[in-house]
C-alpha cells in the first residue's frame, strides 16, 4: 500500500504554504508559485511545515513523522540540485476515484539536474480544498519522465 501512494502521489509542500494556505488561483502561474514554494520547503528540510498544511486526506493517511522521513528520503536520494525547470502543469478532475477524494486537483511536473550532472523529474501535486486553498497531496521524484497520470498522493512511498 506504501508504493500505491508514491505511485499516485503527488500531486504532491511549500515555503509561503509554510506560513499558511495558497490561494487557489485559477492560472498556471499561481500553481507554478505554489509548487516552486513546496520545493524550497524541500530543499531546506522543512517536512514538518509542508505536513501541517497539506491536505486534510493525506494527513490521515501518514502519520507526520512517517510523512517527513519518507520525503526527506526521497528527496535526498538523488543530491543536490543545480538547476529546476517546469516542464508541465495539469489540473484534473477526479470524481468516484479509490485513490483520492472527489475535487479538482493540479500536478506540476519538472525536470531537474542535479550537481553531478543527472537529471531527476519532480512532480509536486495539490488538491483545491473545500476553503478555497490549494493545498498538498504529494511529491515524486523519480529518475525518468514517464509518469502515471494520476494525482499522487502523498510523499511516502506506497
Amino acid at each position: 500500500m506504501k508504493h500505491r501512494f508514491t505511485k499516485l502521489a503527488a500531486t504532491t509542500l511549500l515555503m509561503s504554504f509554510a506560513a499558511g494556505a495558497m490561494a487557489a488561483g485559477t492560472s498556471a502561474d499561481e500553481l507554478l508559485h505554489d509548487a516552486d514554494a513546496v520545493l524550497q520547503q524541500i530543499d531546506a528540510s522543512h517536512g514538518g511545515a509542508l505536513w501541517d498544511n497539506a491536505a486534510p486526506f493525506v494527513k490521515t493517511k501518514f502519520e507526520r513523522a512517517q510523512f517527513i522521513t519518507q520525503l526527506q528520503q526521497q528527496r535526498q536520494s538523488y543530491g543536490a540540485v543545480s538547476s529546476r525547470g517546469w516542464a508541465s502543469v495539469t489540473r484534473l478532475q477526479y470524481t468516484n476515484s479509490h485513490d483520492v477524494p472527489d475535487g479538482l486537483y493540479a500536478n506540476v511536473d519538472y525536470a531537474s539536474h542535479t550537481t553531478d550532472g543527472q537529471t531527476v523529474f519532480e512532480l509536486v501535486s495539490f488538491r483545491l480544498e473545500s476553503d478555497g486553498q490549494w493545498r498538498l497531496v504529494g511529491y515524486n521524484a523519480r529518475r525518468n519522465q514517464e509518469r502515471n497520470a494520476t494525482v499522487q498522493p502523498a510523499a511516502p512511498k506506497p
